[in-house]
């Protein structure tokens, strides 16, 4: 049995030891994305909101990351073909693939991806995304990612129709665990500190072996997967219609989040009736209260919020492989151990129950009992739990597993 080498929180297993447990890397989840091509470039960015202010230029292929090939939180691609948008489709890999995509793929350059957030998603320089967004697995994790370049499609310029320039090119991102990263960061004291002592991580080389997915439910496929939340494209607002700038605030403008603006059309007819029709069935299972101005919203801020609904609900099942039970609770009620309550990170909730069994389906990790108020007959019980999903100040957990719970309990342990 080859020992485990630990160095700055980080522990690895030889390669061999990965291919006498796994035969095959597995394919885990893909999603299919567009993003418009500005100043020659569009960007992958974490979830998270961490990376934004880092000043990655130097040039590993077309993927613009750090001088030593390591990218925190966010990712600048380099159009390949001058196209004005960009194809991409992004999948999740429980390990190194062992063969390439294949025709007409060709490989455009790798990085070392810091993830704070185990979530990515692409948009164009300035622009707001369309709300996809793929999982990659735990939080504070350190990823391969490898992009190919695909075939382009041309077509005839309005100025010349005998030339032609190009319109769309295909970009292929793949995503496969290097190593858990959460070391160096779980023993920064301050929250800003988190991504910045990530980088604190070893050079890993491309054939380095990726953490058991048997640990990690974000590692693992879902049994019953769904082929997609939705297809999105993006859809530049027609220039002959009024516009609208939200600005962000929490909860209430779709695509705000990390300081972005949303510009949406307005809708000329004032239809009450188009909060029911576009949310549709998303409203039997929203948590907490609609936001707030919901009913003034535009028919495209509301198509904005549904598919951001779709999309987090279906990242909520993807961390729930095992579809463990659940619980809807107040975000204030958790506390984790990075970054704040956010989908995929794990942190200790305290809840008020009747008794002394309640909700030990949920609360099972590092269940304690805090308080007993006898006045009321409540009980204030604590455990480990793992956020999938967040809405309105609501948060839907599950039981944390022993990996995602042993990072809540060091942080414990170093701050006493």
């Amino acid at each position: 049995m080859a020992q485990a080498e630990l160095s700055f929180g980080i522990a690895r297993v030889s390669a061999c030891d990965q291919m006498e447990e796994i035969e095959m890397a597995e394919l885990i989840r893909s999603v299919y994305d567009e993003a418009p091509i500005s100043y020659g470039r569009f960007c992958l960015y974490d979830g998270s909101g961490y990376g934004w202010d880092v000043m990655q230029e130097t040039e590993h292929g077309a993927l613009l990351a750090e001088p030593d090939g390591i990218s925190l939180g966010q990712v600048e691609l380099v159009s390949q073909a001058g196209a004005r948008l960009a194809a991409v489709r992004m999948e999740a890999w429980e390990a190194e693939p062992e063969d390439g995509p294949g025709e007409p793929w060709v490989e455009a350059g790798r990085v070392l991806y810091l993830s704070p957030g185990g979530i990515v998603a692409v948009s164009g320089m300035g622009h707001s995304p369309t709300g996809q967004k793929l999982l990659l697995g735990p939080p504070c994790f350190a990823y391969w990612l490898s992009a190919y370049t695909g075939s382009v499609r041309s077509e005839p310029t309005s100025w010349d129709p005998s030339q032609v320039e190009a319109v769309e090119e295909s970009w292929l991102l793949r995503f496969w665990p290097a190593a858990e990263a959460s070391g160096p960061a779980l023993r920064s004291e301050e929250s800003s500190g988190y991504a910045v002592r990530m980088r604190e991580i070893l050079s890993l080389d491309p054939g380095s072996a990726a953490p058991q997915s048997g640990a990690w439910p974000a590692l693992r496929s879902h049994p019953r997967p769904e082929t997609a939340t939705a297809v999105m494209h993006f859809n530049p607002p027609s220039p002959g219609r009024a516009m609208v700038r939200h600005y962000p605030k929490a909860d209430i403008a779709p695509g705000a989040e990390r300081g972005r603006i949303t510009v949406s059309s307005v809708d000329s007819d004032d239809d009450p009736r188009l909060v029911d029709e576009t949310l549709g069935d998303l409203l039997y299972d929203m948590l907490g209260n609609l936001p707030q101005n919901m009913w003034s919203w535009s028919r495209s801020m509301l198509e904005d919020y549904a598919t951001r609904l779709r999309v987090d609900r279906r990242i909520g099942r993807e961390l729930n492989p095992d579809t463990a039970p659940t619980l809807v609770l107040e975000a204030s009620s958790v506390r984790t151990a990075f970054f704040g309550v956010e989908p995929g990170f794990s942190g200790r909730a305290w809840v008020w129950g009747a008794d002394e069994n309640t909700h030990t389906d949920v609360l099972s990790v590092g269940r304690e009992v805090v308080a007993r108020d006898r006045i009321r007959q409540n009980t204030l019980f604590t455990g480990i739990v793992t956020v999938l999903r967040k809405e309105n100040d609501f948060v839907e957990v599950r039981a944390a597993t022993q990996a995602e719970a042993a990072r809540v309990i060091e942080v414990e342990r170093l701050r006493g």
